[in-house]
């Protein structure tokens, strides 16, 4: 199994950077009986739209066709990737110098200007990226090779936030004023090692054709399409049939229940990789009546039969979580108290709170039943399982759950912008359970996505110290601290911890692992080979 320090924080804390990215030199060519002309990636994620505001087709920009500053490498180190290298002396002024001869995919010259230009539009468009660069102050370009960053406060985990960055054209995106309806074909244009070539809503394909201009020279595989399934049983038929390469969809693996199939194709191969995230976690609004009860979130939590959960859906290739949640292997991870199935205690500690069950089976508390909403999207036919039994489950101890079951679009408006959710199931990401100030603090601090809405004082003073510490023992003590803060309120419940199944074509060879996109990053375009007999 592959292992990541996906916080990199022994590298986030030192003073001064100078990393040097990836080099300049061209690729040499791959001997024609390996070279693999076209590949084919099946996934179910949705695309409906080439703007960036479109969240999948925005990972497969950040796949094929644009760059940050930075990036993780396979061992969850920051490496360059615009940037050659960076430095700052006290974790508030941070300075770095651009890879020479890059170019957009229209010929423009890619500028220190365009660094600054995206920074300044999406903290003007967008209420996530607002949250992600919520510290910077100002952006100064002394020179085409240099962006300086200037934070309102020192903060050594500000790499962590640029890793979402993708680079737009200034030269285009500078007249757009609603990214969101901008979907002409120059809204996919960018600076990576593949160009939007096209998508084709009726056959549902995109495609990606290889950068002939790229500074580290041609990708060899010519042509990358992505296939769009409406569904996981077509997606994974057309694995078996060989019609497409491998499966995809970002920060998950292959739902289990069609792993053990999979794996008895010859022409199928299984990796097994780590998840630093929670696959699948529920979340309260803590803002919200009943719900902000901490006692009522840790009655839930013994309602909760983890181990059938761990069984159903991770397919024993998991673990019950404990209430720390933060999943174990996590650089900073301690021990809190394991979660544990036990609807007895579940019951006495809604006594206690004064929730009593009436003739209905629905406990009340002066009138008010004890009742719910748990907000899921249609498209994850896993998650709407799940959710029905944590139906069953709360059901158990006289507790109603609603369900309220919407699409993606809809999905994130709801639970990003209008906050009207009282609880909602997702699961968090790699990078999310980094960014902010790490552990997960993005998805339950209110000041960020906050999808938990926590804002009370220890909280966030746990929050501040984690983010401005220049010392990593400090850092520690005060993840510890939280983690503990977790066990004890349960802003969030994670349902179960496990790795991800990736499948690919078995004649292939030289995957590459990136801890935030997988096995589909560009160490992977120029490393793939045909196995030759």
């Amino acid at each position: 199994m592959r292992r990541f320090t996906t916080l990199g924080l022994l590298v986030i804390l030192i003073f001064t950077y100078l990393l040097t990215g990836c080099s300049n030199n061209k690729q040499a060519a791959a001997d024609s009986s390996q070279t693999i002309p076209s590949l084919t990636i099946g996934t179910t994620m949705k695309v409906e739209g080439i703007n960036i505001e479109d969240y999948y087709f925005g990972i497969l920009q950040a796949i094929f066709t644009h760059k940050g500053l930075v990036k993780l490498d396979e061992n969850g180190d920051f490496i360059g990737d615009l940037a050659k290298s960076w430095s700052t002396a006290d974790g508030q002024t941070w300075t770095f110098l651009l890879h020479d001869g890059v170019t957009w995919h229209d010929g423009f010259k890619v500028t220190a200007a365009d660094v600054k230009f995206t920074i300044e539009y999406n903290i003007k468009h967008s209420v996530e990226y607002r949250s992600h660069f919520s510290l910077v102050k100002s952006i100064t370009t002394p020179d085409d090779k240099t962006v300086i960053i200037t934070l309102s406060q020192p903060n050594p985990r500000f790499l962590v936030n640029l890793l979402v960055l993708r680079t737009l054209p200034q030269h285009i995106f500078s007249s757009v004023e609603t990214p969101a309806t901008y979907n002409d074909p120059k809204a996919a244009i960018g600076c990576g090692p593949y160009k939007f070539e096209k998508l084709d809503t009726n056959a549902g394909i995109v495609t990606f054709k290889a950068n002939t201009t790229y500074y580290r020279g041609t990708p060899p595989i010519p042509e990358i399409k992505v296939r769009l399934f409406k569904n996981s049983d077509a997606l994974y038929m057309a694995l078996q049939n060989g019609k497409v390469d491998l499966p995809y969809t970002y920060s998950a693996g292959t739902d289990p229940i069609y792993a053990a199939n999979l794996a008895k194709n010859t022409r199928i191969k299984l990796m097994n990789i780590s998840n630093f995230g929670v696959s699948k976690a529920l979340l309260f609004n803590v803002t919200k009546p009943g719900i902000n009860d901490p006692q009522v979130r840790t009655a839930l939590s013994y309602a909760i039969d983890y181990n059938e959960l761990v069984r159903l859906f991770a397919a024993n290739n998991g673990s019950t979580p404990t209430a720390g949640f933060v999943p174990r292997g996590t650089p900073g991870f301690i021990e809190t108290r394991p979660l544990e199935f036990n609807p007895d205690k579940a019951r006495l500690l809604l006594d206690q709170a004064g929730y009593r069950l009436t003739g209905s089976n629905i406990r009340e508390k002066a009138g008010q039943p004890l009742s719910f909403e748990l907000l899921i999207r249609n498209d994850i036919p896993e998650n709407i399982r799940l959710a029905e039994l944590l139906q069953k489950y709360f059901a158990n101890i006289g507790v109603k759950l609603t369900l309220k079951t919407v699409d993606a679009t809809l999905y994130r408006t709801i639970c990003d912008k209008d906050k009207s959710y009282t609880s909602l199931l997702s699961r968090t990401t790699p990078w999310g359970m980094m960014m902010w100030a790490g552990m997960g603090t993005g998805y339950i601090d209110s000041r960020n996505i906050g999808w938990s809405m926590v804002s009370d004082a220890k909280f966030k003073d746990l929050v501040d110290n984690m983010n401005s510490t220049l010392d990593l023992e400090v850092y520690k003590k005060h993840s510890a601290d939280l983690q503990h803060y977790y066990a004890e309120n349960l802003p969030a419940i994670p349902l179960y911890w496990d790795s991800f199944i990736q499948p690919y074509n078995a004649t292939m060879t030289g995957w590459k692992v990136s801890p935030m996109y997988g096995i589909l990053n560009e160490e992977t375009w120029y490393n793939l080979q045909k196995i030759v007999p």
